[in-house]
């Protein structure tokens, strides 16, 4: 059971490539005036987002149009798509328009919702609020936005907006990228506060007002600031829930947790259900494309052949499209710590990087740890221009329990942004005893 709607997924429609499709003009004008030596402007001020919009919203229509194509061709006596609302009504049937199917197994791929805070006076049905569904159609740039929220898409939209001169406000309720190690989110911070970014850590809101001349008021508890801030727009960037609503899943016998999600296997099986199977947003576990993909495999070998399959990477790629770019594979180190490893890290800086620096990354770094005693790389952590790229190589050593020896061992052709990569391995192969061959170096 996915998507109803007649079109394709969520990364298609209001996630991955729509959002990328807005920075990658936004982000080309601000690096081509990076050195002040070209004047560039729009040539229509006024309507440049607008055209952004236009341009998206064209594109967007040609990777649906395409994938919905791809969809029909596998439509077959075999394989049937019933593009309409289902759910439950015992473990092994379901009712989808009055009609009942019965079925040997089943996959919940429904994908997830929007999550909204609850917030003192707050509407989320006021205009001026915004969820990543608002943010994607707006054409017109609002004097000031407050971003609550630093998971993907607070970081990526307050960047850009700041860039188009829009007065940014980025609150978050604890620190930034409080998940990874801090020194990224601490040099994140400052590079967001460069880039005009008013960031506030440990910082909640209380209390939103309408004012009377339509912007709004928002009190928050905060340490860095006691001011309320008035904003013309908000963006609620809070994350995602699983979209379980409606499905009928104690009919199908499934009981969630305290927590309100459903408890997936490693083998993508509802805990307690032999034949029902789970992948995507909506099992909770990752809440990455590339990633669903992956379980949507697993739980279709398990579900239509009885396989064992089970989840088995150890990378865990995480990618946020902030610039310079935020990834990180493997697990955190205070996780690797706690299972036992000693670590050993090494870090790089961007600027001492030919490619990079000349990419216009000076602030940028990258940090991994490898277990002292095994060699292993466990962690990466790369904050840089091409991040996203650049973090596959570290990703596939972690995952295929290459030693930082393998790592350095590799050859990199110079000049190439994937020098931080080398610079780092080398550095951490020192620490470890080992002798790597001289580089290449600016």
């Amino acid at each position: 059971m996915g998507d109803h709607a007649d079109h394709a997924s969520l990364c298609i429609n209001a996630g991955c490539m729509p959002s990328k499709a807005i920075f990658e003009p936004i982000d080309a004008m601000h690096h081509a005036k990076q050195h002040d030596w070209l004047e560039i402007k729009p040539r229509r001020p006024d309507d440049y987002l607008a055209q952004i919009i236009h341009w998206k919203d064209e594109e967007i229509a040609r990777f649906r149009a395409y994938r919905n194509e791809e969809i029909r061709k596998l439509e077959s006596e075999r394989y049937q798509v019933i593009r309409a609302r289902a759910c439950f009504v015992s473990e092994h049937e379901l009712i989808s328009q009055d009609q009942r199917y019965r079925f040997d197994a089943a996959i919940i791929a429904t994908g997830s919702v929007t999550s909204l805070p609850r917030i003192n006076g707050l509407d989320p049905a006021w205009e001026n609020v915004w969820t990543s569904d608002e943010i994607l159609q707006n054409t017109r740039l609002p004097m000031s936005l407050t971003v609550v929220g630093t998971g993907p898409i607070g970081l990526e939209f307050a960047l850009r907006y700041a860039r188009l001169g829009t007065r940014v406000t980025l609150m978050s309720r604890s620190t930034i990228l409080p998940e990874y190690p801090p020194q990224f989110g601490g040099r994140m911070k400052t590079i967001y506060e460069k880039e005009g970014i008013s960031v506030l850590t440990h910082c909640r809101p209380v209390r939103i007002a309408r004012n009377s001349n339509g912007t709004l008021t928002v009190e928050s508890e905060s340490q860095e600031s006691k001011r309320p801030i008035v904003t013309e727009k908000l963006l609620l960037a809070t994350g995602r829930r699983p979209a379980l609503d409606d499905l009928g899943l104690s009919a199908a016998g499934v009981e969630l947790n305290h927590e309100g999600l459903l408890e997936i296997g490693d083998d993508m099986r509802v805990k307690g259900k032999d034949n029902l199977f789970a992948a995507g947003d909506v099992a909770g576990l990752r809440m990455a494309v590339h990633h669903a993909h992956i379980e949507a495999g697993i739980a279709a070998e398990n579900a239509c052949r009885d396989d064992q399959r089970r989840w088995t990477k150890r990378s865990n790629i995480q990618v946020i499209f902030s610039d310079p770019e935020f990834a990180f594979a493997g697990c955190t180190p205070g996780d690797a710590e706690k299972e036992g490893h000693e670590l050993m890290s090494a870090s790089a800086e961007s600027k001492d990087i030919g490619k990079l620096h000349l990419a216009g990354d000076d602030s940028g770094f990258g940090e991994f740890w490898a277990d002292v005693k095994t060699k292993r790389l466990l962690s990466a952590g790369l904050l840089c221009n091409d991040a996203a790229n650049l973090i596959h190589l570290p990703a596939y050593a972690i995952d295929h329990e290459h030693t930082v020896y393998e790592l350095e061992d590799a050859e990199y052709y110079h000049p190439t942004k994937i020098e931080i990569v080398s610079e780092i391995g080398d550095l951490l192969s020192r620490k470890l005893g080992g002798h790597p061959f001289a580089r290449a170096e600016e």
